[in-house]
């Protein structure tokens, strides 16, 4: 695989500020050993391509090693010979940003963001338009993505949890913000640097924000990064991955039974010998979740991926070995799930929830049903802790009475011992413990 951009741009002055080379040590590499291997202009002036910096810079690093550039050209040779590309068999510090550096911004990206959500919460499409366009002005796009966007929409998310944002609210905050991040990624550059990445939603996933930010920060870094949307179906992907032969798959997933389908997607890219990276909410909830992912953790912060990404591309990591969820697991989810329509109905008809609308009820049942059938081909029943918090937070939302919750849940574990008796005992035991441990802090609970 060769570099995209081998437009031969670049003077040689604009080499020796990159790459911090002597100009008679590259004449003397290029004249004794043909690297690099720069065009000449009709004055007879040197033009390097993008791929003649990283050679260079690919060079010194082997020199750092201890080889000598004799050396260093040999195993280059070498590589070569072997039908491969040095760039990507081999380390060195390559013109990629290694994560978005913290800004010195004070309190005027602060103040920013607050403007941005005041007129987000008011549908002021034109001020939030204006305020954005003041702080790109001000500041580096990444930035401004991090620091300003993302963080508006967390508060904005935190809100709508508390009650005091409205889901519309909410919708309009995150379609203003998308669009924008699809305006970035229509503007970035054309790649420089080889290897191409794929970022993707796996079944079930509809939430689009990070990985379109993380497909920006991948573009902007100077690599070749194409999103493929959400909620892409499993049995699609092969045509995907054949039609652009990716260096590096990445899926994004918010939601429990979402990282259960990324699970089955990044179990399928295993088999593929295709490298997977993942990341999302989720694996930050519940980082135990990292031990059943056959893939690179891309970590908490959205401006450590780029970093990630290029060491991955570069060198990719070794396949891991993931934890097994015990058969026993596996047995109880195919019991659960055949009984899963009778355990529904059950609480819609003999659960004491007073003046609570059906569809809210209907509501909680999906969400903790999917959840429930996600913990148990995880292979980690606690993994539920998560899932009540949102449910707690969703009946909150309606205004609803908080103990309501646990009402709700006793419920739930009446039916499962009803219909299921003790074959559902892993599920109604745990859910149980939830329900009478009232120590359990509210992310928990």
């Amino acid at each position: 695989m060769t570099l995209n951009n081998t437009e031969p741009t670049y003077n040689l002055k604009a080499v020796i500020q990159e790459t911090g080379i002597k100009a008679d040590t590259l004449r003397a590499w290029e004249r004794r050993y043909g690297l690099p291997t720069p065009t000449r202009t009709s004055g007879g002036h040197r033009l390097f391509t993008q791929r003649d910096i990283e050679t260079v810079k690919w060079l010194q690093a082997r020199q750092e090693e201890g080889l000598s550039i004799s050396r260093a050209v040999d195993l280059w040779r070498s590589i070569e010979a072997d039908q491969k590309d040095p760039l990507l068999e081999m380390d060195y510090p390559s013109q990629t940003q290694v994560g978005v550096p913290l800004a010195e911004v004070g309190n005027e990206i602060a103040e920013l963001r607050s403007a941005w959500i005041d007129a987000c919460k008011r549908f002021d499409e034109q001020a939030a338009d204006q305020i954005l366009n003041q702080a790109f002005a001000l500041f580096p796009p990444e930035v401004v993505c991090l620091d300003l966007i993302t963080k508006a929409l967390s508060e904005i998310g935190e809100g709508w949890y508390q009650s005091e944002v409205t889901v519309q609210q909410e919708h309009f905050a995150s379609e203003q913000a998308t669009r924008r991040i699809e305006a970035l990624i229509a503007a970035a550059p054309q790649p420089s640097l080889p290897g191409r990445v794929l970022i993707l939603c796996p079944p079930g996933e509809e939430h689009t924000f990070s990985p379109l930010l993380i497909t920006f920060l991948i573009k902007r870094s100077g690599r070749e990064a194409t999103f493929l949307g959400a909620n892409v179906p499993l049995n699609r992907l092969d045509e995907s991955i054949t039609a652009t032969s990716p260096r590096l798959v990445i899926l994004s997933a918010q939601q429990l039974h979402t990282a259960a389908a990324l699970h089955r997607m990044a179990l399928h890219l295993k088999v593929r010998d295709v490298p997977v990276a993942y990341g999302g909410r989720i694996f930050n909830l519940i980082p135990d979740l990292q031990r059943r992912i056959p893939g690179t953790f891309l970590g908490q912060q959205l401006r450590d991926v780029p970093g990630v990404v290029d060491r991955l591309v570069r060198s990719p990591a070794l396949p891991v070995d993931i934890e097994q969820p015990p058969d026993t697991y596996e047995e109880v989810r195919l019991e659960y799930l055949r009984n899963q329509a009778q355990i529904d109905a059950y609480i819609v008809e003999n659960i004491s929830l007073a003046n609570t609308p059906y569809n809210h009820i209907a509501l909680a049942n999906l969400h903790l049903g999917q959840n429930i059938e996600a913990a148990l081909e995880l292979g980690e029943i606690s993994y539920l802790g998560e899932d009540i918090s949102w449910v707690r937070g969703l009946l909150g939302y309606h205004s609803l009475p908080e103990d309501l919750i646990d009402t709700y849940i006793d419920s739930y574990i009446e039916a499962l011992k009803h219909i299921m008796g003790d074959r559902g005992s892993l599920i109604s035991d745990y859910l149980d413990l939830l329900s009478s441990s009232v120590d359990l802090p509210r992310e928990v609970r």
